[in-house]
């Protein structure tokens, strides 16, 4: 029987001990790729570091019509296309024009974000190793989780089943594909074809909630039996809300919630959440992490433990 729900966002890393802020992706990328660090910032004007905090949402927030102006080559004139044409026939016997419209702006935009998904994944397997973990009282038996970070501190520090662990948006040091994006429906004006092939390329990294819930069925249908739903280290960010909406619904009118919170941020995303849910609002309380001092039996974790 299934009595503890862990739902386990990237504070719950950081507080271990792992450097998973999106400002630390940032530092990373530039460091590492630079060239790419430079696209995103020019595709999106020059972010500050809110911006990167709030990466996912973020990603949603592309100025389409600025981003098309600057990033579309100038348009080449019917001489110059028929005379390529004609080079390219001289080159290849069964050369037949393309009759294909094509957007280089749009290419450009979903070949930058496959590589930013490649960089995001190198950034989380270069994270092997804890210095000095901290650690937080779980309740391990009769327990489920469910995993929105990419890394495996559950298996490591915890030793906790990898039956028992859900990872809804995949595992780097498991050679999954991570699965992360904004919540805008993109929408073009309709009055250029540029427009339309931006937003398909945005849509391409479009997170929706219920894919990852209905793909997962079998995890989900157990919430019925949990008796405490323990949310540590989740933002409450809006591209993971739906999450949390399909838990309360799932979830018994008994059930109780413990929820962490790091910043008045933090905080206020709670207490939004509880006023749309207004049934919760005497079943939820609001707690922050605390440390425990691991044992001396458990002392090889205390000084450096590899997570990979």
């Amino acid at each position: 029987m299934v009595e503890h729900l862990y739902v386990i966002g990237n504070g719950f890393d950081i507080f271990s001990g792992l450097n998973t802020r999106y400002s630390d992706f940032r530092k990373w990328l530039k460091f590492n790729y630079a060239f790419i660090y430079e696209a995103l910032e020019s595709a999106y004007g020059l972010p500050d570091i809110e911006w990167w905090n709030d990466f996912e949402v973020s990603l949603g927030k592309l100025d389409i019509l600025k981003y098309i102006k600057n990033n579309t080559p100038p348009a080449k004139s019917m001489e110059t296309i028929l005379k390529e044409i004609e080079e390219k026939r001289e080159k290849e016997d069964r050369f037949s024009p393309s009759l294909i419209e094509m957007s280089p702006c749009a290419d450009r935009l979903s070949g930058l974000f496959d590589v930013v998904h490649y960089c995001m994944k190198q950034w989380v397997k270069s994270m092997t190793s804890i210095c000095n973990p901290k650690y937080l009282q779980l309740e391990k038996d009769n327990s489920i989780f469910l995993n929105f970070n990419y890394t495996r501190t559950l298996e490591m520090l915890y030793e906790i089943p990898k039956e028992r662990i859900l990872h809804i948006h995949g595992c780097a040091q498991n050679s999954e594909d991570l699965i992360f994006g904004h919540n805008t429906i993109a929408v073009g004006d309709g009055r250029t074809f540029d427009e339309g092939k931006v937003c398909e390329a945005l849509e391409k990294y479009h997170k929706n909630p219920y894919v990852y819930i209905f793909k997962n069925s079998e995890f989900f249908e157990r919430l019925m039996e949990v008796k405490v739903v323990h949310i540590y280290g989740l933002s409450f960010s809006p591209v993971d809300i739906d999450y949390l909406d399909w838990i309360f619904k799932q979830t018994s009118s008994e059930t109780k919630w413990d929820v962490s919170w790091y910043s008045a941020e933090d905080a206020k995303r709670i207490d939004d959440f509880v006023f749309e849910h207004w049934a919760l609002k005497k079943r939820l309380k609001r707690i922050q992490l605390t440390p425990i001092q691991k044992s001396s039996s458990s002392s090889r974790l205390s000084q450096g433990r590899e997570i990979c």
